[in-house]
């Protein structure tokens, strides 16, 4: 995603299966990309850590489908303590929010057990009519505003079309032409092979000793029909060998997946 330049990233739970320190570098380099490439990233991410969850600027809450929050993460936990909630001293600020969603798990202040809200639909009520929804109104308000004066679109469009290749139509979403990727796919293709050599080498020697073998078979046979049977189960043999041997390459395009090979190491 971030080779093609997408302006927004959307990442469902990315980090499953990862340890703390490797899914904590993975955000860490999204909010890289945001800073340096000026790109938002939408995750979604279970169990977050402290850390990673310091990384964001802003963070949304749902409550069964429902919008009961969304603005800067530093707001959030004093937000849902100004409703009544407790947010006991070891809990992550991400684990406090979603165990707000959670009636086995959410705890609410002495004398606020009557007062807090309980269904999704009376928290989505406080949250439409709270001074934080009011502020996130205005900034959507501004934002808008300030986009459709600013020429915004107009300069990310003439971006886009200064770093399109040529003979690529000025609508398409890629910067690339047709044929441009197919010569950097085939340069990529050859340069695999290139540092396969052993495999290439096992591949090429074994078709060099087959085709001896199986054109020895042609030698010294007669020029009639007595010969056709034997011709043709020849050719067929030839033909099989070569569909075969293919089949070797299925391991060097898993092998070749570097993403793949991280997955493979936790099984």
């Amino acid at each position: 995603m971030m080779l093609a330049r997408s302006v927004i990233g959307c990442w469902d739970n990315s980090t499953c299966g990862l340890d703390a320190a490797t899914a904590l570098e993975f955000v860490q380099a999204l909010r890289m990309s945001a800073d340096v490439f000026c790109t938002t990233h939408a995750v979604a991410i279970y169990q977050a850590s402290q850390a990673i969850y310091d990384l964001f600027d802003k963070v949304i809450v749902l409550y069964e489908g429902r919008e009961i929050f969304f603005g800067p993460t530093r707001e959030a936990k004093s937000y849902f303590e100004a409703m009544g909630w407790v947010c006991p001293s070891r809990q992550t600020t991400g684990d406090f929010l979603t165990s707000v969603t959670n009636p086995s798990e959410r705890l609410a202040k002495a004398g606020y057990e009557s007062r807090v809200p309980r269904t999704p639909d009376e928290f989505e009520h406080i949250w439409r009519n709270s001074e934080a929804h009011k502020k996130l109104e205005k900034e959507l308000q501004q934002h808008e505003s300030d986009a459709a004066n600013s020429g915004f679109q107009e300069r990310f469009k003439q971006s886009h079309k200064a770093q399109q290749s040529k003979r690529i139509r000025v609508a398409s979403p890629y910067i690339v032409n047709v044929p441009m990727q197919l010569k950097i796919c085939l340069k990529r293709a050859f340069q695999r092979l290139r540092n396969d050599k052993p495999s290439t080498l096992t591949v090429v020697l074994g078709q060099v000793v087959m085709a001896l073998v199986v054109g020895s078979v042609f030698f010294g046979a007669p020029e009639d029909t007595n010969s056709f049977f034997a011709r043709g189960s020849t050719i067929f043999f030839a033909t099989l060998l070569n569909a075969l041997i293919a089949v070797t390459e299925i391991n060097g395009l898993y092998q070749q997946r570097l993403i793949i090979e991280k997955q493979a190491s936790y099984a």
